[in-house]
């Protein structure tokens, strides 16, 4: 998949199956790809992609190589911290995320 041409958000804060459901078709959709040639890339079905996509049971290594495949990693961070994410230095890599504690 060419990062190059897709434009990504720059994070999803998720704390519900529901949300973490919408963040894999969202980058699903915006990576070009269909539910069915998702399933194929990662060696799984396009039920299983459905499925996380309805936030149903899903193998964790499975919702992982989803969103690698479509240019997104898996990031856990305290609640209510103050996410910045920002290219790498090199060209074409993934960005990194910097955590720090929401100051009130």
């Amino acid at each position: 998949m060419d990062e190059s041409a897709t434009m990504h958000q720059r994070f999803y804060r998720v704390r519900t199956l529901g949300a973490l459901a919408s963040a894999v078709q969202a980058v699903r959709t915006t990576s070009g790809t269909t539910q069915s040639e998702l399933a194929q890339a990662i060696g799984s079905s396009r039920p299983t992609v459905s499925r996380m996509e309805r936030g149903l049971p899903t193998a964790t290594d499975t919702l992982v190589a989803a969103l690698t495949e479509c240019g997104y990693e898996l990031v856990v961070v305290p609640i209510g911290s103050a996410v910045t994410v920002a290219p790498t230095p090199r060209t074409g890599t993934p960005p990194t995320a910097g955590v720090s504690p929401r100051r009130g």
